[in-house]
């Protein structure tokens, strides 16, 4: 065992609080003589500092224990041996206790973690400790709350400058245990108070505790291994893993715990089309040619589903075509969550249950909210609403993987494809998008009010060209728009926020929304011009950062000229999306369980589906300029 100090393990008295001052909390020395009593302070369990507030005391903070406990009236005090083990961690804090005992300095100490009963005094208001039901631990601190220490180590009680009075006075019945410090009948009892304070600190089960209790350990390095086993035990009766028969035909007797052989399988066909290396304890697939000999059986290509060669449980004819729906699902979800969705400042998106027409509804007639005076009642509200209906539509087609392609192993081929898919879904949803402003020669669908979406009536339509002044007129225009069946201004809730331009505008929008003058006057070499109101930011680089996240370039509009104004969908939607089965597109298998042929036409189908509805909500936020 290691070092054994003389301590002091608790002291009844008031308690102090932090940097010393006193507590209202008064420990009751009948508390802890009782507790003393109860054998409560032996076999304690040491640790390095508490555990923190709603964590459990680590094993590697544990540094020794404590037995022979008595209580010395004189001292108002239960004083005791504090056993540290024979472990490199405790050895070294050794060296730290004794360099404190020497200098008298910090103020290391004793604290207990224990059960108290409380009693209220009502005369003084302290909270009275009056009996201790259970004691977990007794550790080391800085400032403890009682005089609580180590008051000598056992080894330095024979040298001559231990002071005998001291310690007399300290506790008079210690010299017997000081001078039968080696006696031989201790070690036993030492050894096995110290397993059982490892063991009880271990956080096993208590039938396992008991179990281990029972043994007899010669080092602590033992009982920790036994702790360890004990508890590797208990994992694998706890694992809920699939079992299952291993090997290839004929199949083995061995059995595998952990994931199974179809899970391994997956995440290596998903590495594969990913262009990755698939995680630790799994082995890469060479090509898509190998991973179908694995699945199917068929060596010999000709297409039809060999069970009785396939190695794998609840393996049939479909599930080839299962596992590569799979895992292009994965990668077609990364990539095209990669390609710039330009409609998403100014869309409302929305996930739908059914496949039931979108209705898009704006409410409003209310104006302002009526003053409510004092005890009066309260005035019911008149408010109107609208919608504009929207249709989803469903946008798909099948990707074929020929028995061919994967007797070439194409994997190269396999891989393109989530790309290939998610550029197509990509372009599918933005032209639906971009539609809306280049239907009917630029002015959008029709409206429930039978008016185009950009229609004089609507007062969000005009013919000039991108410029400092007619977005100026523009935004004007935007913010006189007036709340639905209200004469009430919308202002800055419909307040254009963003510029939608074609490519060949990218440049002018910019110049619209960052130059720090006019920049019409720089372009005409006048003197220079007013200050730009619109641009946002100080320094050059500011605008420009601001005025980017502002313009929106969309690629597919081929009028060179056109250019519209959205607000805020945030303030006051304008644009929705509705998606049905997810926001990006799907892949899945439709080969039949049964059927024995893989193939159809030598071709594995894999479909590809999206479903989604793009629509206009409102006129108010938004404003087109067709440029002649």
């Amino acid at each position: 065992m290691g070092k054994r100090y003389l301590a002091r393990f608790t002291k009844a008295g008031r308690v102090r609080a932090p940097r010393n001052a006193p507590a209202a909390v008064v420990l009751q020395a009948e508390a802890v003589r009782a507790a003393q009593a109860a054998g409560m302070f032996d076999g304690k369990a040491v640790f390095v500092d508490h555990a923190g507030w709603l964590e459990n005391s680590s094993l590697k903070n544990l540094v020794g224990f404590t037995q022979a406990s008595r209580w010395v009236e004189a001292e108002q005090a239960v004083e005791g041996e504090l056993q540290l083990f024979d472990s490199a961690g405790a050895a070294e804090f050794a060296r730290l206790l004794d360099q404190v005992l020497a200098e008298g300095k910090p103020d290391v100490g004793l604290s207990m973690v224990f059960y108290p009963v409380w009693q209220h005094n009502e005369q003084s208001g302290d909270r009275m400790i009056s009996a201790i039901k259970h004691i977990e631990s007794v550790d080391f601190v800085f400032e403890p709350a009682t005089d609580s220490r180590l008051l000598a180590a056992f080894s330095s009680f024979n040298q001559a400058s231990f002071n005998q009075t001291s310690f007399n006075q300290t506790s008079s019945n210690w010299k017997g245990a000081i001078m039968e410090e080696k006696i031989s009948e201790w070690e036993g009892a030492v050894a096995q108070a110290a397993g059982s304070v490892i063991i009880a600190a271990s956080n096993l089960p208590q039938a396992s505790k008991d179990r281990l209790g029972k043994q007899q350990f010669g080092t602590p390095a033992e009982v920790e291994a036994a702790i360890a086993a004990e508890r590797a035990y208990l994992a694998q009766l706890q694992e809920e893993h699939v079992i299952q028969i291993g090997g290839r035909p004929p199949r083995s007797s061995s059995l595998q715990v952990g994931r199974d052989g179809m899970e391994r399988l997956s995440l290596a066909l998903e590495a594969l089309i990913a262009g990755t290396q698939p995680p630790t304890g799994v082995q890469p697939l060479s090509g898509i040619r190998e991973f179908y000999h694995l699945i199917s059986g068929d060596y010999e290509m000709s297409g039809v589903f060999q069970g009785e060669r396939v190695s794998f449980a609840n393996v049939n004819s479909s599930t080839m075509a299962n596992m590569v729906a799979n895992a292009l699902n994965k990668v077609l979800m990364a990539e095209f969550q990669v390609y710039p969705q330009w409609w998403n400042p100014i869309v409302l998106e929305q996930d739908f249950s059914s496949l039931q027409a979108v209705k898009w509804i704006t409410l409003g007639g209310v104006g302002e909210l009526p003053t409510v005076a004092e005890g009066a009642a309260y005035t019911e509200l008149a408010w109107d609403d609208k919608y504009e209906a929207g249709t989803f539509v469903k946008k798909g087609g099948y990707l074929g993987l020929t028995i061919e392609a994967i007797d070439k192993d194409d994997t190269g081929r396999l891989r393109a494809a989530p790309r290939a898919l998610a550029q197509a879904a990509w372009l599918t949803l933005s032209k639906a998008a971009s539609a809306i402003f280049t239907t009917a020669s630029g002015t959008g669908p029709t409206l429930t009010d039978s008016n185009v979406l950009f229609h004089s009536n609507h007062s969000n339509v005009g013919s000039t060209a991108l410029s400092l002044t007619s977005w100026a007129a523009t935004r004007l225009a935007m913010r006189k728009q007036t709340e639905l069946n209200s004469s009430e201004r919308l202002g800055g809730l419909t307040a254009p926020k963003y510029i939608l331009v074609p490519p060949d505008l990218e440049v002018t929008a910019l110049q619209v929304l960052a130059s720090e003058g006019d920049y019409t006057y720089a372009l005409s070499n006048a003197p220079q011009g007013p200050v730009n109101v619109f641009a946002e930011g100080n320094e050059r680089e500011a605008r420009l950062m601001n005025a980017a996240k502002r313009v929106i370039v969309v690629d597919l509009w081929t009028d060179t000229n056109d250019w519209a104004a959205v607000c805020d969908p945030r303030l006051y939607p304008t644009i929705g999306i509705g998606y049905r089965y997810g926001r990006s597109p799907e892949i899945f298998s439709v080969a039949s369980p049964t059927a024995g042929l893989m193939f159809s036409n030598d071709t594995m189908p894999v479909k590809v589906r999206f479903f989604f509805a793009v629509g206009p909500i409102d006129y108010r936020g938004m404003y087109k300029h067709n440029v002649a």
